[in-house]
């Protein structure tokens, strides 16, 4: 890698499809400073936003906000993606919403990815990041009309901010979607609030020498089901107007007063969250709908037998082909076949369900694992269209508004496979030596 940055006297910002370059001394030693140096120089060139996550496809321009209720970490802090009152995305850039949460959050995520090098891929990470918009209006006004709700939980080492290419999307179509940001330790990086008013970071935790990968994320699930299942208590709070955010914000939650239509609430997730989806699809009978986007299985994997049966709410998976092992879909295959509905997008991998794709180039997508033969763009239309598609079917009549990618999945047939299927080979803690999930 580091011949790659470092090459003819150059230093190349390998991250980012826009080659930005700053020139050397045939001799420069990479350190940290330089690094540090080059990208301050760098960022000072660019505007507020070098590029932004998909815009979102729906009719409503989607509106964004954070909301802490407690302030400890048996509260609940998530991300909500709404329908706004606004009527013009693009020319409202000035209100688009920073997709960059902290250097505490890429550390962490350096930390996953590169555990040997964990400092130069943080700065690297911060480099690129900082100048990425979400294409959602921060704290605007939101729309007039009562809306269904969706809770969305992240996957291993992500946050609340990672998978804004699906949230984004949603709500562009209807919905209010409350992206959980994880306090189990599994994500890149979380926060409290400490008496005095200061942040307090939790960082992500890798697996102790002295435990094993499944106590850990066993452990962890159980915390991430009672926080998707507070998260809908608090989307009931909100409905009715008795929650107090300890973020500093211009967003009056009042407005979301009998503005949430809580009859069929729909549980999804990735990866870890996938599982999670799953996990509290079992245990909170009020999620009426569920979409698990590439689920790993591992955390339950003791318990499959029983749980995943026990599933009577239409459930739709869809999977990357790289991802899924024989071990995942074995795991899989122990869900309940009437109620589940299971689709692989061909060419995929397991970074095209959430937003790492659209912040790096083709040599960024390469180094996070994020390199797929079917484009980027494709394979998150398809994705986003599977799961509307699928909500829409099981809403009823108030989803026939959103039953209109019929056309546009049959179009890319080609690129699907229902049924249980993958080609991935190996998967952190089913097979020794995996790293990736």
């Amino acid at each position: 890698m580091l011949e790659l940055l470092v090459r003819g006297g150059l230093i190349q910002q390998v991250l980012t499809g826009r080659i930005r370059w700053t020139l050397l001394s045939s001799t420069t030693t990479l350190t940290s400073a330089t690094l540090t140096t080059s990208a301050a120089t760098l960022t000072s060139m660019a505007s507020k936003f070098s590029t932004h996550t998909p815009i979102p496809q729906g009719p409503h321009v989607v509106g964004c906000t954070d909301i802490m209720v407690g302030r400890n970490r048996e509260g609940t802090l998530m991300r909500l993606y709404y329908p706004s009152k606004f009527k013009e995305l693009t020319k409202n850039q000035n209100k688009w919403t920073p997709w960059f949460l902290g250097d505490e959050y890429t550390r962490g995520l350096a930390t996953f990815i590169a555990p040997s090098i964990p400092s130069l891929f943080a700065m690297l990470f911060n480099w690129q990041m900082r100048g990425v918009a979400i294409p959602a209006l921060w704290d605007c006004g939101m729309a007039d009309k009562k809306f269904p709700v969706v809770v969305f939980s992240h996957g291993l080492s992500a946050n609340r901010s990672i998978y804004s290419s699906v949230c984004c999307e949603m709500a562009s179509h209807g919905f209010v979607v409350a992206a959980i940001e994880h306090r189990d330790l599994s994500g890149c990086a979380s926060f409290t609030i400490n008496d005095d008013g200061e942040k307090e970071f939790l960082l992500f935790k890798a697996v102790p020498p002295d435990m094993k990968e499944y106590d850990l994320r066993n452990q962890q699930i159980k915390i991430r089901v009672a926080e998707s299942i507070r998260a809908l208590d608090v989307l009931h709070k909100l409905n009715e107007g008795q929650v107090k955010n300890e973020l500093v914000t211009n967003f009056d939650l009042k407005q979301l007063c009998n503005r949430l239509d809580l009859t069929d609430p729909i549980m999804t997730g990735h990866s870890f969250g996938g599982v999670t989806a799953i996990s509290t699809l079992a245990k909170d009978k009020r999620f009426k709908i569920g979409v698990a986007l590439d689920p790993w299985m591992f955390p339950i994997k003791d318990d499959v037998d029983t749980l995943c049966p026990s599933i009577k709410q239409p459930l739709l998976c869809i999977s990357t082909e790289a991802f899924q092992s024989d071990s995942n879909l074995q795991a899989m295959s122990k869900l309940n076949a009437d109620t589940t509905t299971f689709v692989t997008i061909k060419g995929t991998v397991h970074q095209n369900q959430c937003d790492t794709p659209f912040l790096v180039g083709h040599i960024g997508r390469v180094f996070a694992g994020a390199s797929s033969p079917l484009d980027p763009h494709t394979a998150m239309n398809i994705n986003n269209r599977l799961m509307l598609n699928f909500i829409a079917k099981h809403l009823g009549e108030k989803g026939s508004s959103l039953n209109t990618h019929v056309t546009y999945l049959e179009e890319q047939k080609d690129k699907m496979v229902y049924g249980l299927y993958g080609k991935g080979k190996t998967m952190l803690g089913w097979d020794a030596g995996a790293h990736g999930v």
